[in-house]
């Protein structure tokens, strides 16, 4: 159990539907040379091995009593991978236009709170046989410097 700081609980409070907090990254690979196809069954294995290495991931929010204090970071009993990991298929021709409208639709939904505050979407169906993974994590849970080594840790 960790309290969130003033900062990490204000970037709570700040968030407005049509204006999340959340920090989103995509990442577009050629998995030509992988040992085998990149499903959403494969990341969800290769995520749930490396989970012990991404704390904030484990963790939701939860709020103190009338909101007395800033709310905690608490290790989710019911946490299942399966409700942060998803897959999209482009439409064709898979080009930059169609992931960037997919971006742009998956950035602009709130995470939800009753979770752990992270997604990735693994996006297939890129021209020359690429694929992407959207990432949203609330920056109330990471911030530039962590973000980074969360990255690091699980791919």
């Amino acid at each position: 159990m960790e309290r969130l700081s003033g900062l990490d609980a204000a970037f709570l409070g700040l968030e407005t539907p049509s204006a999340p907090m959340h920090v989103a990254g995509l990442a577009i690979f050629d998995p030509s040379t992988a040992d085998g196809p990149i499903t959403l069954e494969r990341l969800v294995e290769v995520f749930s091995g490396r989970l012990h290495l991404a704390a904030p991931f484990r963790r939701r929010l939860a709020p103190v009593p009338f909101g007395l204090h800033h709310p905690l970071w608490i290790e989710d009993p019911d946490f299942d991978i399966r409700n942060h990991l998803h897959h999209r298929t482009l439409p064709p021709p898979g080009g930059p236009d169609e992931l960037s409208a997919l971006a742009a639709e998956l950035a602009a939904r709130p995470l939800d709170r009753s979770r752990p505050l992270w997604e990735i979407t693994l996006i297939d169906g890129l021209e020359g046989g690429r694929i992407a993974l959207h990432s949203k994590v609330h920056h109330a849970a990471i911030d530039g410097a962590s973000g980074n080594e969360l990255q690091i840790a699980l791919l």
